[in-house]
């Protein structure tokens, strides 16, 4: 049977050669470029090494803008039969090893400026060292005795390592027009020959003589190589003769018995010295001959895991990709979206989403509330406000887009596009799935890219004005960017503050009653269908109602016993999110600073992006004898870790109020604070040095927190 880890990198070279190997456009840049990570790779291959796998998508030619491999320039896919394969996985050393073994990258680039990086312009090579320096350092290929001894390399792999060849891999670079033998841009021929057996440091083989173009020169690539190999042998059977004609006849022996391993060819020199020579040249022969068929089958038999894709699983190949790659960079879908559109635009995708993102946006102030509408009402006039840039959605020092962003606009894309004339029961759970997506046309793409944008960015203000939210990586459940963006598809509806207090009373339902805690995806979709028919009339708000019915109930999420800590056990106990949501909601509120009540805390205070997690009642109010602050901090169990007892304050405050003693900070809140907070009980060290008398206080901040969130969901609600 067969190796399937086993790759003949001769006929991936000549897929590569015959377009039958593409690179889409959405691959990464090259990266290996370091020289000497360049040579690990080729050491492993000559040490008969795994070296992992890469990963292939069949598909049709035109699915993806695609370039040559290690070339700049996009291909013109029409003069291509029948199907290709795109690497998706693999660029780096299938980009290596071609460049090493072969020559079709520089045969496909007319110009050097062509490469897709300057680390191409190197040459490879094996060197040999010379039969007099041999034993000086560790004799892999049976130079001083000509005794190559891996004679089955099919069927035995090498002692050696990839750290014992490594030294042996030698790294030439080229110029353009440097007239140099071994320069791509120039004809094969002696002098490439006579370059290789003139080497300062020993003799060189080119690998790059290994894999031959099957288009271009391939006999006379074979003829090189040969003749190269052939000439090292021969130099070194001249340096073995002229070693043996200089010793004197008394040392002459010992020297045979030394070099021939063969007995019957030790014992006819023996008995005549003049057979050294015809002895020597069957040597030579012998050890180019097994040395020839090492190197070939490195290249023949590389230890390379190749997969191939069909077309119609390409959700697979991502699938696979991921997999393949955990704790890197990983390839997505929208990788393969924006190959897709190069199809119908020449613009980037990705620069135009960014320019969609950092566009000037236009708002109703009309929808918000009245409290945030005095807050951003102003820069919503001028202009000046951006939801989408406000809420991190782009990394402008590393040019990236937040993947939360990303995966909220292939859903969000993809909805619409199954379902453009919204009706409600058409919104599927099947059309945010990987393979629905990649089946999205590149005009459909192309043509709604805008939209899509715009409605995310709809979202996002929602978020921020209705939602405590100051930045994207805050909404816990991604798929509620999905819905609002959808239903902010239409103009209508967000331009309807009705729309937007629904959408709101729905938000904090399914926050504080674990709606979303399972089954995201089937409830987001459920959602969304009910929500489009409620907004057109066609369905009451029941359903809404009902998932408040859970809020601040739902057992082992929210219920009254398991926020005050009063039934944890080890394995359970309130989830972080708890505390976000609650800071959250009081943050969308709006309230006093804690302790000056002249400055508003809200998500577009000045402050807002410095706003820290606090402990209401310091954890100092309920450290013991022997115990830290630390050590409690940690402790998820503790009732002052209850996320009943956190709220936002600034980073100025936090420091400022760090050395207090309990009765200085309690006094230091402002009668505002503690009002909008639900902390009036919390007046002194003295009302809160025992569990149990925070325990009380944080009991009636949940009474005070569960009447006015469902009062809030109610008014929110039409009548």
């Amino acid at each position: 049977m067969a190796d399937m880890n086993k790759t003949d990198f001769r006929e991936i070279v000549r897929q590569i050669e015959n377009y039958k190997i593409l690179l889409p456009d959405f691959q990464r840049e090259f990266v290996w470029k370091d020289e000497e990570k360049q040579k690990r790779i080729v050491a492993s291959v000559l040490a008969r090494m795994p070296i992992g796998s890469i990963l292939l998508l069949q598909s049709k030619p035109d699915e993806y803008s695609s370039k040559k491999i290690g070339c700049k320039d996009q291909i013109d896919p029409s003069s291509i039969l029948g199907e290709t394969e795109f690497l998706l996985d693999g660029q780096q050393r299938i980009t290596v090893l071609t460049n090493v073994f072969s020559n079709v990258i520089h045969d496909a680039c007319s110009k050097i400026s062509d490469l897709i990086s300057p680390s191409l312009k190197r040459r490879f090579f094996l060197r040999i060292p010379k039969w007099g320096t041999s034993k000086n350092e560790r004799d892999l290929f049976g130079v001083y005795n000509l005794n190559f001894k891996y004679q089955n390399p099919d069927s035995e792999d090498p002692e050696f390592l990839s750290g014992d060849i490594f030294p042996f891999i030698e790294c030439i670079t080229f110029l353009n027009d440097d007239k140099k033998p071994y320069n791509p841009q120039m004809p094969l021929g002696v002098e490439l020959d006579d370059f290789c057996l003139t080497y300062d440091k020993g003799y060189l083989i080119p690998l790059f003589l290994l894999a031959p173009s099957e288009k271009k020169n391939k006999s006379q690539t074979v003829l090189r190589l040969g003749a190269i190999l052939k000439g090292i042998a021969s130099h070194i059977g001249d340096e073995i003769s002229n070693y043996f004609v200089s010793l004197d006849d008394t040392k002459k022996e010992a020297f045979i018995e030394e070099l021939f391993i063969d007995e019957e060819s030790k014992k006819r020199v023996i008995d005549d010295y003049s057979l050294i020579e015809s002895e020597l040249e069957n040597m030579q022969e012998l050890w180019k001959t097994y040395l020839e068929n090492y190197l070939s089958t490195c290249v023949k038999n590389v230890s390379l895991n190749k997969i191939v894709v069909k077309e119609e699983q390409r959700a697979r190949a991502i699938d696979i990709y991921e997999n393949l790659n955990l704790g890197g960079v990983s390839l997505n879908t929208f990788d393969l979206i924006m190959a897709r559109v190069a199809k119908v635009s020449k613009d980037n995708f990705k620069d135009r989403i960014v320019n969609y993102m950092n566009g000037e946006k236009k708002y109703n102030a009309y929808v918000l509330p009245d409290v945030i509408e005095k807050t951003i009402g102003e820069r919503i006039k001028t202009g000046e406000y951006n939801a989408t840039i406000s809420s991190g959605c782009y990394y402008s020092s590393k040019a990236e887009i937040n993947g939360k962003y990303i995966d909220a606009f292939l859903d969000v894309l993809s909805l619409y596009c199954y379902n453009k004339s919204f009706d409600a029961d058409s919104f599927k759970l099947d059309n945010m799935k990987k393979d629905q997506i990649l089946r999205l046309s590149p005009e459909e793409i192309d043509g709604n890219c805008e939209r899509v944008c715009n409605a995310i960015d709809r979202a996002l203000f929602f978020f921020q004005t209705r939602c405590g939210i100051r930045n994207i990586q805050e909404i816990n459940y991604s798929l509620m960017i999905v819905l609002v963006a959808t239903v902010f598809l239409k103009d209508e509806y967000f331009e309807d503050k009705k729309v937007h207090g629904i959408l709101e009373a729905w938000y904090w339902s399914v926050l504080f009653s674990g709606e979303y805690d399972k089954d995201q995806n089937v409830t987001m979709i459920n959602n969304l269908q009910a929500m489009i028919k409620s907004i057109r009339g066609e369905k009451s708000y029941d359903w809404i109602i009902s998932i408040e019915d859970g809020v601040f109930s739902t057992v082992n999420f929210s219920d009254k016993e398991f926020l005050l800590l009063e039934k944890v056990d080890q394995d359970r106990y309130p989830k972080m999110v708890m505390r976000a949501f609650m800071c959250q909601y009081l943050l969308s509120k709006t309230y006093a600073d804690m302790f000056d009540s002249n400055k508003r805390i809200s998500v577009f205070c000045d402050e807002s992006n410095e706003l820290e997690a606090h402990h209401i009642v310091p954890l100092g109010s309920a450290k013991k004898i022997g115990e830290s602050t630390q050590s409690l901090r940690k402790d998820p169990r503790h009732i002052c870790n209850s996320p009943l007892n956190f709220v936002l304050i600034t980073k100025k405050s936090n420091k400022d109020i760090s050395d207090d003693s309990l009765d200085e900070y309690a006094n230091k809140i402002c009668p505002q604070a503690k009002s909008a907070l639900y902390i009036s009980s919390y007046t002194g060290v003295n009302s809160a040095d025992t569990d149990d008398k925070i325990h009380s206080i944080l009991e009636q901040r949940f009474s005070f927190l569960e009447g006015d969130i469902k009062q809030h969901i109610n008014d929110l609600l039409p009548d």
